[in-house]
């Protein structure tokens, strides 16, 4: 996160998802890839020969992101959390978990993605206007 745009952190989540567990998912049942990834994130990812670790970083993404937001994992609808890729990932919030964020002061959500063959991982911070870095409410909650 750059300093210089540093707010007040409101949340931290983190996650890591095995990427077979993704591909089981996927294949498994196709109607998935339209519940859980909007179409820019389903056109980025199958631009690889191999696609699924690319879906469970963007599956670890939405979760970490989820638990930033003190929401959880079934607290939204999957792609109401996009991971907008081509260069540093950036996160856009849309409907029910932008409200949220809007409510918490979040204003943006800095990411961090990696992965590997076999495991995914994502660190999400939620940053809002808060000096002090207190969200309104309280502590953010994870899991």
């Amino acid at each position: 996160m750059n300093a210089a745009r540093a707010g007040g952190v409101t949340g931290v989540g983190i996650d890591a998802v095995e990427v077979a567990r993704i591909r089981r998912l996927l294949e498994r049942l196709p109607r998935a890839y339209e519940r859980l990834f909007s179409a820019h994130e389903r056109a980025y990812a199958d631009g690889f020969a191999d696609p699924f670790p690319r879906y469970a970083a963007r599956f670890a993404a939405k979760e970490a992101v989820g638990k930033a937001l003190g929401i959880g994992i079934i607290g939204f609808v999957w792609r109401e959390i996009e991971v907008l890729s081509g260069g540093q990932p950036r996160v856009a919030l849309h409907g029910n978990v932008a409200e949220v964020a809007r409510r918490l002061g979040v204003t943006r959500v800095e990411l961090s993605l990696s992965h590997t063959a076999g495991m995914a991982y994502a660190v999400a911070v939620a940053v809002g206007d808060t000096p002090g870095g207190a969200a309104p409410g309280g502590e953010g909650k994870g899991g």
